[in-house]
């Protein structure tokens, strides 16, 4: 294998990232890596930093003037594998040069192969990220950095690995900084391996597959797609399928960046998507911990690819051709839909209000797989009836929730009717009626008696699920009472964090009281601001009574009316709740 240093990669011509490709995803982990790499190597000879896989760019394909840089021309090459590496790379160069400019140490030829006035060696496959790449290399004033807003979750990262070297290069001096250069120039080495051509991409990547390269199940399908396009012999398809992925991935970073701050990754949101997208295109609700496996062995299978297909005659060409078509067209409307869904952004606010529901009835997730059938499905569904079906989902979820069942009962169903919606086996009045007869399932003695008989507080729980029906009741009784009272909009109340559920009886009794049994049980919880719940805490019931009566909510200021409080009392008050829950949630 002839290794080349990185200082010899740069020289190689100027790199593009192509549009199908992801946007720069390394975050504090890889950089963390990617510096200790750049300390230790200090102590052996070299360090192989894996391979750079390029493709070069026909002159047909360079818009007039993009392949000069001063008064050179250059080789423009697409990068089709080694982009995070590549990026990560010259934001360390830009930001060494500027540490031992700060110095006085600094020489131009450091940063020669990033950028030359206004033009840069690595172009981003997005005008707003490239825009925003060339400010970070241009930009020598760290606070000015630090102030700089991001747009997406590409911009985050460079922002954050630009931000990441300047703390730890602004700690070094002179010969420490250079020496760091010295090792990435010199002993960092990439093995560089070019393509022909654009559709050869899939065929390389499907190759490294089997062969145990660790990628995403997103881009082990499209690689596969592509694949399967290079053994028909259409570029064309290729391409299209290529570029369609490009935008998958683009619509999926939207909630990535909208998640940066929670656990999820990009990885679990890219296999959810896919999850949900095969139950709702093909129905098939099995073996979705291996989705690639699924669509090489049910959707779109490999096996009947024989060797008598390629003579460009063979029926089998067109059929696998509209496979591919069919299936990347649906991902890629499937990928906007869910991208609305998840961040609930649809221009219909009731809508989005519903979604935000069944998100803190713990049933969103469970739910996509019927409302991308919904969103995708060939017939365009009018509003009222849209909002009618998440309606009655609600309805489900809610009872569900209160049911004291499974999580996952009636996801089997839910599934079967979001395949029958999609490829148009149903009608709206029968899935309506399918998610009533579900629902009729959960009785309404059933509903009552889980509110009678059940824990339903649980400790170190957000109990958005209590939250959530406390709020209803609340605006119930604001709405019965004629009252005054101003109660947030249901999005505007969960954004809000001071608000707690407080025990009316103390989890903790106080010496001389009685320990009860029905303590987490829902008659027995109400809303309370945070301050107000923490200055009360387990003190006695006759104690609390004034907070209460001072409450901003009219169910705990109604508590303030009974004499005292004990089993009876919140049973009792548990009945008048499922009643209400009965008539507000009703079949």
């Amino acid at each position: 294998m002839d290794l080349k240093t990185i200082g010899s990669l740069l020289t190689h011509g100027i790199f593009t990232i192509p549009d199908y490709q992801r946007g720069y995803s390394w975050g504090t982990n890889q950089l963390e890596e990617f510096w200790d790499d750049l300390v230790d190597v200090e102590h052996v000879s070299e360090h192989y930093t894996g391979t750079i896989t390029l493709i070069k760019k026909e002159k047909h394909d360079i818009e007039n003037g993009d392949d000069i840089i001063g008064t050179r021309e250059y080789t423009i090459y697409d990068i089709v594998d080694g982009q995070q590496r590549l990026t990560t790379i010259h934001l360390f160069l830009i930001s060494i040069y500027f540490r031992l400019r700060e110095l006085n140490e600094a020489e131009e030829d450091i940063i020669r192969h990033v950028r030359y006035k206004d033009k840069e060696f690595l172009r981003l496959n997005n005008i707003e990220n490239q825009v925003f790449f060339k400010t970070l290399l241009i930009e020598e004033d760290y606070y000015k950095i630090t102030e700089l807003e991001f747009e997406n979750k590409t911009q985050f990262n460079l922002k954050n690995a630009r931000e990441y070297f300047y703390n730890k290069l602004h700690k070094l001096n002179a010969k420490k900084a250079t020496n760091l250069l010295d090792n990435l120039m010199s002993r960092f080495k990439v093995n560089i391996f070019e393509l022909r051509k654009e559709t050869e991409v899939g065929l390389i990547f499907e190759t490294m597959n089997d062969r145990g390269l660790k990628l995403s199940d997103l881009d082990k399908i499209k690689n596969y797609l592509i694949y399967l396009s290079h053994r028909i012999n259409d570029n064309t398809l290729a391409k299209d399928t290529n570029r369609k992925f490009g935008k998958i991935f683009n619509e999926l970073m939207k909630i990535s960046m909208n998640d940066r701050l929670t656990d999820r990754t990009l990885a679990k949101i890219e296999n959810t998507f896919l999850q949900d997208s095969v139950i709702v295109y093909r129905g098939l609700t099995k073996d979705l911990d291996d989705i690639h496996k699924l669509v090489k062995t049910n959707i779109i299978p490999k096996n009947h690819l024989k060797k008598d297909l390629f003579s460009g005659l063979h029926p089998m060409i067109n059929e696998t051709r509209k496979k591919i078509e069919d299936f990347t067209s649906f991902l890629l409307k499937s990928s906007i839909q869910y991208v609305l869904i998840s961040l609930k952004e649809f221009e219909d606010e009731k809508v989005n209000e519903y979604l935000l529901k069944l998100e803190k009835l713990k049933k969103l997730d469970s739910f996509t797989p019927i409302l991308l059938s919904i969103a995708t499905g060939e017939k365009k569904i009018k509003k009222d009836k849209l909002e009618k079906i998440i309606e009655n989902l609600e309805k489900f979820a809610f009872r569900l929730s209160f049911s004291g069942r499974k999580n996952n009962t009636g996801i089997s169903e839910l599934n079967s009717i979001a395949y029958d919606i999609y490829r148009n086996k149903t009608n709206l009045t029968e899935v309506k009626q399918k998610i009533k007869d579900l629902t009729i399932e959960h009785s309404q003695q059933e509903f009552k008696e889980t509110f009678l008989d059940t824990n339903i507080y649980k400790k170190n729980d957000n109990n958005d699920v209590i939250k959530y029906f406390l709020y209803e009741y609340e605006a119930y009784l604001i709405k019965e009472s004629n009252s005054n009272n101003k109660l947030l909009n249901f999005k505007g109340f969960f954004n809000q964090t001071d608000i707690s559920i407080e025990h009316i009886h103390p989890q903790s009794s106080q010496p001389g009281e009685k320990n009860l049994k029905s303590v987490d049980r829902i008659g027995n919880l109400i809303l309370l601001k945070k301050k107000v719940n923490s200055r009360i805490s387990n003190r006695t019931f006759n104690k609390k009574k004034e907070s209460y009566q001072m409450s901003d909510f009219i169910s705990s200021q109604n508590i303030a009316n009974s004499n005292d409080w004990d089993e009876k009392n919140i049973r009792e008050r548990a009945k008048k709740l499922a009643k209400f829950g009965n008539k507000k949630w009703k079949i």
